[in-house]
């Protein structure tokens, strides 16, 4: 019987380079080595500067937040978090990188630091949640990953730290683990607190500090309090340290299947049923054109009863619905008004008379203004109209190129996002008292407990206006507005309120 020879304790080399005379399938894979693995915590993304890091941002936003005012405070901490984001980036960032995310951090932040408000606030979380799905996408990113990660940073997110914790702790036998740590510790405890208390004996400071570590305070709320902002704060931030696709998702978007046969919706969204609507609906829009230019340069009367206020008011925020419901229908019907000329046609007259009556809207109620002075409502009501007039035009682009509905709503978001973000540097409250106090003794007298209500941001203004002309406006209650306001914490410093706290102090 033939028996083969087989020669032990061949080196793996020399095993290997021969893999030639064996097989052509190619040279055998080298026997796999187990990484060293120090638990699943330790195993995370950088997670030995994860630990430090996140303690660090705790005791940041301890010593800006615990029990202090809010206001560049919110700049600050943002700021910081980003250049935490950039340094636990999956792949490590590059100085343009660096400097790219400086300059976008800088500019979602400057509305806070301008004055803190919700709008404020808004953008500088916005631009933390597209900093994050930048640094774990890259080019990849999108508005889809943007709200995804949105919703998720704070929700699944907040969770990742007790679910890190649990798996780094071993799974060993209690009793066991629990004589040999007391054994490991008893004598490291034991002289170390000798050593403490000669080093206290020595070192007055050192011995105030411990003086100062009352147990009693672990019996009281203000501590658990503490403790408990702590432990929230470190579950919000422990996501931004740790990005990684298997809980944000992946950048893939999700499959849509498409079921066979014609949908449900045919039945009242058809090219017939389009035509039909796009039909009224001009007819009816023209009835409504030409009352308004009737109205409006005094062709036609008034109701018996109805002052010209009263109709600017009334017209003006239900055209503003009804342009933006013509917008959503032209939306959802693109697929058929594009392809056909006539449906086109029609869509373009219908997208016209809808501006014109956003217009007539702003007319009315720039009217109504006049009359029954400015308001932060009524100055809502303007941007809005704005808006929804670049909408429309945007649409009309879109159908004249052919582009696709994606094409529409990233330009609207861009122009509600753009118009949003130059809201944050506006005095509003300055520019309602100017107009109110500027347009006639009318408003001034009807409308002094509204000036007066709009705070400190609107004290120059009356201020200025109470000394050229002699009349008192609002009296001392300004006076209490700018005394609550006044800055005596650098957490709380706003630009828009210092500049009003510094005009103060010059004119008292």
């Amino acid at each position: 019987m033939r028996q083969e020879l087989v020669i032990h304790g061949v080196p793996d080399s020399i095993r290997l380079d021969g893999w030639w005379l064996e097989t052509a399938d190619g040279p055998p894979q080298a026997p796999h080595r187990r990484p060293r693995d120090g638990g699943p915590l330790i195993a995370a993304l950088r997670i030995r500067h994860a630990i430090p890091l996140l303690a660090a941002l705790v005791a940041v936003a301890d010593w800006l937040f615990w029990e202090q005012p809010a206001g560049i405070s919110v700049a600050v901490f943002a700021l910081i978090l980003s250049a935490a984001v950039m340094a636990m980036k999956p792949r490590r960032p590059t100085a343009r990188e660096w400097a790219g995310a400086a300059g976008f951090a800088v500019l979602s932040n400057l509305p806070a630091a301008i004055e803190l408000q919700f709008l404020s606030v808004l953008f500088s979380l916005g631009g933390l949640v597209c900093l994050v799905v930048w640094a774990v996408y890259g080019q990849a990113a999108s508005e889809r990953l943007a709200l995804r990660t949105a919703l998720r940073l704070p929700t699944i997110g907040a969770t990742l730290l007790l679910r890190d914790a649990f798996r780094a702790m071993p799974a060993t036998d209690l009793s066991s683990g629990a004589r040999r740590q007391a054994a490991a510790m008893a004598l490291p405890l034991l002289m170390g607190a000798v050593f403490l208390m000669l080093l206290a004996a020595a070192n007055p400071v050192l011995e105030e500090v411990l003086a100062e570590l009352d147990p009693a305070r672990l019996f009281e709320l203000e501590f658990w309090l503490r403790l408990l902002f702590w432990t929230v704060m470190a579950a919000l931030l422990w996501p931004c340290l740790n990005l990684s696709g298997t809980w944000l998702g992946s950048a893939a978007p999700p499959v849509s299947v498409q079921k066979a046969g014609p949908s449900r919706a045919a039945f009242l969204i058809n090219p017939v049923s389009v035509r039909n609507s796009l039909v009224l609906f001009n007819l009816l829009f023209l009835v409504q054109t030409v009352m308004d230019l009737g109205i409006l340069t005094g062709g036609v009367s008034l109701p018996e009863g109805m002052s010209y206020a009263s109709y600017a008011h009334r017209g003006s925020y239900p055209l503003v619905v009804t342009a933006l419901l013509a917008g959503v229908f032209t939306l959802v019907t693109r697929s058929m008004t594009g392809a056909d000329r006539t449906l086109r046609a029609l869509v373009y007259l219908w997208l016209a008379q809808n501006m014109f009556l956003v217009l007539t809207a702003a007319i009315r109620l720039h009217h109504y203004v006049g009359a029954y002075a400015l308001t932060y409502l009524r100055i809502a009501a303007f941007i809005w109209m704005a808006l929804v007039l670049a909408g429309l035009v945007l649409t009309v682009v879109q159908i004249h190129r052919g582009h696709g509905n994606a094409w529409l709503l990233r330009r609207c978001f861009a122009a509600l996002a753009g118009t949003l973000y130059i809201c944050g540097f506006v005095n509003f409250a300055e520019v309602i008292a100017r107009y109110n106090l500027t347009h006639g003794s009318t408003l001034v007298k009807q409308d002094t407990y509204y000036i007066c209500s709009l705070g400190a941001g609107a004290y120059p203004t009356v201020h200025a206006f109470e000394t050229e002309t002699g009349q008192q406006v609002c009296g001392s209650a300004m006076h209490y507005d700018l005394y609550k306001t006044a800055i005596t914490n650098w957490r709380e410093w706003g630009f828009r309120r210092w500049r009003i706290q510094a005009y103060y102090q010059r004119q008292n």
